[in-house]
């Protein structure tokens, strides 16, 4: 180990650390479920640092890994026992375009420092997450998906530009056009395929003010209904969906005796983006749809609007096993409603937000983000916050969750909590599963990139359909 860190202090530029303090702090990720620690973190100054470093793990034979925020949550951002690059030194945005609508920064730059800048030129990235305090190369290996994605994609759908470092150490500018076949699978490739280092990025115009319409639902085959309408009819800016639990009793004939009597309620959170609330026509939009009671209306300027409404922290001793699935529309009220039914028998579900997204297929051409086989697509989320000891039994009803969506033509957001065997994994990527090996091969052949995510298919498993069912336990 010793020779590793004398090796890697002659050849990068950055920093290089073996202390215990900092193996430690790049240890665990936001999930807080998995643990690895590297024997070496690098903070590298530039790209070429980052090749150095990929170079010299594939000659050694060694893993590496790359992280910033960390916000992970199956330790994808994790490296046990090999090399961490922690890019949050790469953190300049090099070039700013808001007369040709894009920027190029690097990937350890975050969207607050993006959202800084772009605001006061009237620009903005068409999609933001709801924490921007993650990093650029972040959410670019993850897909990043927002209240907009609906019209404007994933934040992966918006990238115009990549420079990478593959898993041989070769640096690499992919566009649409040039190097493709790298750029689509880098993109949403959590790092499998190469290290982002820098990035080319849309931005978009926004308008001034924003309305925004709190409705409220006790029929969530109404609300999915007009979730469709007005997503597929363009009628809204955003549009996100929050479901909340009111127990109305107890009943004493459940398995241990005694039964929460829980009825959930849906509520539509609908923008419009405008020049002047005057341009709304606000009758027209409401009486089309199939709320119960319109709560309330907010006015905003779009400053303040598209900041995130709150962060969540990482509190001393819990996990966060979040999960986000990807429903075809003709399937989702029987997923929500099954995976509603047996939240209460393993998560505080008084204390877990859970909630709705939409997408349309057609806004979104990343093949590393599949999309069910339908035209609209349902996003249905839970965010539990657990105490580490209770972990177990959570992530085990998660998988069977997970297990169901895939039965029912769903797909999962990777990006959240995911513990996949080689079955589920060619049922994720269906048909392009041997696209997705034969690009690990191509451009990481030691393996050295990202382990212990994806499991991939050895040489002789030449069968890449499914070979095992699962069900939903009873």
């Amino acid at each position: 180990m010793n020779s590793i860190i004398l090796d890697l202090k002659q050849i990068i530029e950055g920093e290089v650390s073996e202390t215990e303090e900092d193996l430690l702090a790049v240890s665990q990720d936001f999930g807080g479920i998995i643990q690895k620690q590297p024997q070496v973190v690098v903070r590298p100054q530039s790209s070429i640092d980052v090749a150095k470093a990929v170079k010299y793990a594939a000659d050694k034979e060694l893993t590496i890994s790359s992280r910033a925020s960390g916000h992970t949550l199956s330790g994808q951002s994790l490296n046990q026992g090999g090399i961490l690059l922690d890019m949050r030194g790469l953190n300049q945005i090099h070039e700013f375009r808001p007369d040709c609508l894009w920027f190029k920064a690097d990937a350890g730059v975050t969207w607050k420092q993006v959202v800084d800048v772009s605001i006061p030129h009237g620009v903005i990235p068409p999609v933001l997450t709801n924490n921007f305090d993650v990093t650029l190369g972040g959410t670019h290996c993850a897909a990043g998906v927002g209240v907009n994605s609906f019209r404007y994609g994933t934040q992966a759908d918006n990238c115009l530009g990549l420079e990478v470092v593959t898993g041989t150490g070769d640096v690499v500018w992919c566009t649409p056009e040039q190097n493709s076949e790298l750029f689509y699978h880098v993109l949403c490739g959590y790092g499998q395929f190469g290290v982002i280092t820098q990035i080319q990025h849309r931005l978009k115009r926004y308008r001034p003010f924003t309305r925004t319409y709190f409705l409220c639902y006790d029929d969530l085959d109404l609300l999915l209904n007009d979730e469709r309408l007005l997503v597929l009819e363009d009628r809204v800016d955003s549009l996100v969906s929050l479901f909340s639990p009111c127990v109305l009793g107890v009943s004493r004939t459940g398995e241990n005796g005694i039964r929460p009597l829980i009825e959930w309620f849906y509520r539509l959170q609908i923008t419009l983006e405008v020049d002047s609330v005057n341009d709304i026509h606000e009758e027209e939009l409401l009486s089309s749809l199939n709320f119960y009671r319109h709560i309330y209306t907010e006015d905003l300027s779009f400053e303040k609007f598209v900041q995130p409404l709150v962060q969540v922290p990482h509190l001393p001793g819990t996990a966060n096993p979040w999960i986000d699935v990807l429903l075809p529309a003709s399937a989702a009220k029987e997923y929500i409603e099954t995976a509603l039914k047996r939240i209460p028998s393993f998560i505080d579900f008084r204390n877990t937000p859970v909630g709705s997204f939409s997408m349309v297929t057609r806004n979104s051409n990343m093949p590393m983000f599949p999309l069910p086989e339908e035209e609209f697509v349902i996003g249905f989320g839970m965010y539990p916050t657990v105490p580490k000891s209770q972990v177990q039994p959570v992530v085990e009803q998660l998988n069977q969750l997970t297990d169901l969506s895939l039965q029912m033509g769903g797909k999962r957001y990777i990006a959240s909590w995911v513990e996949f065997d080689l079955p589920r994994w060619r049922l994720q990527f269906g048909d392009h599963w041997s696209k997705v090996n034969e690009m690990k091969r191509k451009y990481d052949p030691k393996g050295i990139l990202h382990p212990g995510f994806f499991q991939y298919e050895q040489p002789h498993q030449t069968n890449l359909s499914s070979t095992k069912t699962y069900t939903l336990t009873k």
